[in-house]
């Protein structure tokens, strides 16, 4: 069978010397060739690359500087065998050469042999890659880096505290793990604004660097928590030093923005191998301590121990259960008498908000109300109080058995109280439940002057303004209760009930009461006495002008159901 005509022998082509240069001047990388260390050749880009006008001619020297000493000995020794190693025909290199103008470039560079038809030569092709470097670099750091204070990220600290764990298991030795969290970091942030809370950041990034030694490890790993690996803890108790040198640090004033702003911090610290072996659990047992140290009164630090495991479970639970228990309606308000002593009639009553929990029966409120106020859910049980307790005041005051004028007075936290008077939920909850203004009394406490004091004021005279009236808390206790009486907007101070059962017995308690009342009469504030229990009580307080009062004498906290059933008694008794 003939062959097809068409059909043709594809010819070698002839490369000639001048071909292969005008080639190699086209590439867009950098190519040598080169023999025994002599340049033979290099292209244009090469020249570029490389920072010189001329390469070939330069000494040996020049070519070594692209390959370290071991990198020349695996090249000669790879081309002298005949065979690639590990299945590639040449040999690469990623370095760094320092050009004559002393700027670094970062090569990967390619090295093959190559048989000329005047001998075998070695060819190696190299780009620029400095660019891409810098940028691999970049990502790098962002991925590892907190963008704000530079310090390590979560991620970064993770890996540490991976390799410190490792290296402490093989040498029996002990990792600290620290859990470092701001206290009022949110109210620099919402009086100072965001940019000073990131100054605040930067600078506590600084004050924490300084409390540690090379070897330990600063983080932070989000928003105001910081966390620290203090790896090699057999030398000593070096953990409480730098616990208490965090502390100090943190009670510094800052100066943000040319204003000076307070804070502290809560540490917890749990240790590698005593509390935890596996890295979870030491981070939850850190965690936990932390949270101890916050709830214990702030400003401290303290060490995880086993009973704190036991309550770090109970408080999940809880946690789990309280996100649940307005939707299951087991939250409910239970309600105590204020009475005119002078005439036993109920003027008003307190609510107190209680969580009957259908496993666990009655939780008290200074259980979960601090629970709830950490992970956000105080705003909707305060609203839900303050609603259910004006519905409930109004159902009274219709059934015309409680006097004209019954008010209901609640319990409020200063963030709450804030909240409710900026965005007019206490207007609608009146408008809703048909309570007059004046029928509802806000408890408040001298603490909320003591973080942002400018705007507490103004959002105090607003509710002042929509007519609902305000009472100062357990006034005496507070560290300057003489100078806040008259600078809150208040009509009401309540004694505390510390005081109280006392007054007939105790001289020093007697003298102090006189002077709280009598101050209050001065200043023309109402005074309501708490804890009341015996007639001689009720009767020491008439007499020194304070007119109402509320405990035992007069009723326990009781349910709606019980306060209607006590109406309904006085009622029939005349």
């Amino acid at each position: 069978m003939a062959k097809n005509s068409n059909t043709q022998k594809t010819q070698p082509i002839n490369i000639k010397d001048e071909d292969f240069r005008l080639l190699a001047q086209r590439l867009p990388g950098g190519i040598l060739i080169h023999k025994e260390g002599e340049i033979l050749f290099a292209n244009g880009r090469a020249h570029t690359i490389i920072g010189v006008d001329e390469v070939p001619g330069l000494a040996g020297e020049m070519l070594t500087g692209f390959f370290p000493p071991d990198a020349w000995q695996r090249l000669r020794q790879s081309i002298a065998g005949g065979k690639p190693q590990d299945g590639y025909s040449g040999w690469s290199a990623d370095l760094q050469i320092v050009r004559p103008d002393d700027r670094k470039v970062h090569i990967e560079s390619v090295t093959t042999k190559i048989n000329f038809s005047s001998g075998e030569v070695l060819c190696t092709s190299f780009q620029d890659v400095s660019r891409r470097k810098q940028s691999e670099k970049i990502i790098r750091h962002q991925a590892n880096y907190d963008n704000l204070t530079g310090l390590p990220n979560r991620t970064l600290f993770m890996d540490r505290l991976t390799q410190e764990l490792i290296r402490a298991k093989r040498q029996k030795s002990r990792v600290a793990l620290m859990f470092i969290d701001l206290d009022r970091f949110k109210w620099v942030n919402d009086t100072l604004g965001h940019g000073a809370g990131d100054l605040l950041l930067k600078e506590v990034s600084k004050r924490l660097q300084k409390c540690l030694r090379k070897s330990d490890t600063i983080a932070r790993i989000g928003g105001d928590e910081f966390t620290a690996i203090l790896p090699d803890m057999i030398r000593g108790p070096h953990a409480e030093r730098v616990a208490d040198s965090v502390l100090t640090e943190l009670a510094t004033p800052f100066i943000l923005e040319g204003q000076e702003a307070f804070i502290s911090g809560s540490v917890g610290i749990s240790v590698y191998p005593d509390d935890a072996v596996e890295m979870g659990e030491l981070l939850k047992n850190a965690d936990t301590a932390m949270y101890r140290a916050k709830n214990e009164g702030r400003n401290a630090f303290r060490f995880f121990t086993p009973d704190m495991h036991d309550e770090a479970q109970e408080r999940m639970e809880l946690e789990k259960d309280l996100h649940h228990a307005l939707l299951r309606q087991e939250l409910v308000l239970n309600y105590q008498p204020i009475v005119d002593m002078r005439t036993n009639k109920i003027m008003g009553v307190e609510s107190f908000i209680r969580w009957n929990h259908p496993k666990r029966g009655p939780i008290p409120p200074n259980t979960f109300v601090p629970i709830a106020e950490e992970i956000g859910l105080i705003a909707d049980i305060t609203q839900w109080t303050i609603r259910t307790a004006c519905i409930q005041a109004q159902q009274w005051r219709d059934k015309k058995r409680v006097v004209e004028d019954f008010f209901v007075s609640v319990n409020l936290s200063c963030t709450r109280c804030r909240e409710l008077s900026t965005d007019d939920k206490i207007s609608s909850i009146l408008e809703e439940s048909g309570l007059p203004p004046t029928a509802l009394v806000l408890e408040i406490t001298e603490n909320i002057l003591s973080e942002d004091e400018e705007r507490a004021m103004v959002m105090l005279n607003k509710l002042v303004e929509l007519g609902v009236n305000l009472w100062l808390d357990d006034f005496g206790t507070g560290y300057s209760s003489l100078s806040v009486l008259k600078k809150l907007p208040v009509n009401g101070i309540k004694i505390d009930r510390a005081f109280v059962p006392d007054v007939t017995s105790n001289s020093e308690t007697t003298v102090l009461v006189e002077a709280i009342m009598s101050l209050a009469k001065s200043l023309k504030r109402r005074v309501i006495g708490e804890g009341v229990e015996r007639d001689d009580q009720a009767e020491f307080l008439v007499k020194h002008s304070c007119f109402w009062g509320q405990g035992y004498l007069y009723s326990k906290a009781i349910t709606a159901q019980e306060f209607e059933e006590l109406l309904t008694s006085r009622h029939k008794n005349g």
